[in-house]
């Protein structure tokens, strides 16, 4: 399990480019923020929270359940269209894969790997008041 981890660090480290994640020239990385989120597989909007690190989102949901984004660019030029693709069980690396166990009702558990698609993408709306730089 250890060899495990270590390879998917690995492959983190290397699959994911390092930026930070900006609204109008300010980094946004690590502040957790409200946010609406929308499922193009679902249709349904959730209000939630958002935590932005690189090009990663992860959302907290108001039921406890967490999902990791992948996010489509690095500047937020609208904070009502910010794009990330991410499912359940999945942890995202580089642009188009994932890897993660996601549970099958035939099997305990199965690998997934795979690009991302309209079913796995997201989009998170901020309300750009909530973006302003609060002296923190």
């Amino acid at each position: 399990m250890k060899a495990f981890n270590l390879t998917v660090s690995a492959l983190l480290l290397l699959a994911n480019p390092a930026f930070a994640v900006d609204y109008q020239g300010k980094n946004i990385d690590g502040r957790k923020l409200p946010a609406r989120v929308y499922s193009f597989k679902t249709g349904g909007v959730y209000d939630a929270q958002v935590q932005f690190k690189q090009n990663l989102a992860t959302i907290y949901f108001a039921n406890g359940g967490q999902l990791m984004l992948r996010l489509n660019q690095k500047r937020i030029a609208d904070p009502n269209k910010i794009l990330g693709y991410g499912r359940a069980g999945q942890l995202p690396l580089g642009r188009s894969l994932g890897i993660g166990l996601n549970f099958d009702e035939g099997l305990t558990g199965s690998l997934a790997i795979g690009a991302g698609r309209l079913d796995d993408l997201w989009n998170i709306s901020l309300n750009p008041s909530d973006l302003e730089d609060k002296g923190e």
